[in-house]
């Protein structure tokens, strides 16, 4: 039997890294324009790549059992906001990682979406400030049935509050078009295809930007 327990979310290193990040900058942050939005996203489309490698295992002669699999993970979003309300910016996760255990041949997918975006915030001098924001996102995905990667279009839209505090927080919707390309086993057949999956179609975020 392989056994698929599910993790989605920052590996420890990396939420640490960006935890620093925040800390050491975030005092200058208001005077240099500069936002360091870190907060939970939970996405859809994460289910399918669970689905796709219960499948390819069961096909290939594997019981499998489902483990833990919440698709809610941290992201990190910084951007820097001109005095116009134009923001440039990038954005990191949520990693996810699946691993499989129960025999020597594991298998395992592992993915980092990163994105490079421009944006705009409505009213930015104001505490409760909408805003929207679009640009490119790519998955650095890896795995054993993974063939392929493309980058694909980004937009999201939200809105932050309490901007005039040190401390502000925030609600996002976003869509990303980009899609990993994975094989497809079948039963008792050597025959494999092709199938293209958006892992994070829609992701929701809730944030503390500093």
């Amino acid at each position: 039997m392989k056994r698929l327990p599910v993790i989605l979310g920052l590996g420890g290193c990396m939420t640490l890294v960006a935890l620093c990040l925040v800390i050491c900058v975030s005092g200058s942050a208001e005077a240099q324009g500069w936002r360091f939005p870190i907060g939970l996203t939970g996405v859809t489309g994460y289910g399918d790549v669970v689905d796709l490698y219960e499948e390819n295992l069961e096909a290939d002669g594997y019981t499998t059992e489902a483990g833990w699999n919440v698709p809610v993970g941290i992201s990190f979003n910084p951007y820097y906001e001109f005095g116009s309300g134009f923001r440039i910016g990038t954005g990191f996760g949520p990693m996810s990682y699946l691993m499989t255990s129960g025999t020597s041949d594991d298998v395992y997918f592992f993915d980092v979406p990163v994105n490079a975006n421009i944006g705009f915030t409505f009213f930015p001098d104001a505490s409760v400030a909408p805003y929207v924001r679009a640009g490119v996102m790519y998955h650095l995905a890896a795995g054993d049935y993974v063939e392929d990667v493309s980058p694909g279009f980004f937009a999201g839209a939200g809105i932050e509050f309490m901007r005039n505090r040190k401390v502000a927080l925030g609600l996002e919707v976003a869509f990303d078009t980009s899609e990993i390309e994975f094989q497809k086993h079948y039963p008792n057949s050597s025959r494999i295809t092709m199938e293209e999956i958006k892992p994070y179609e829609v992701m929701i975020s809730i944030f503390a930007a500093f």
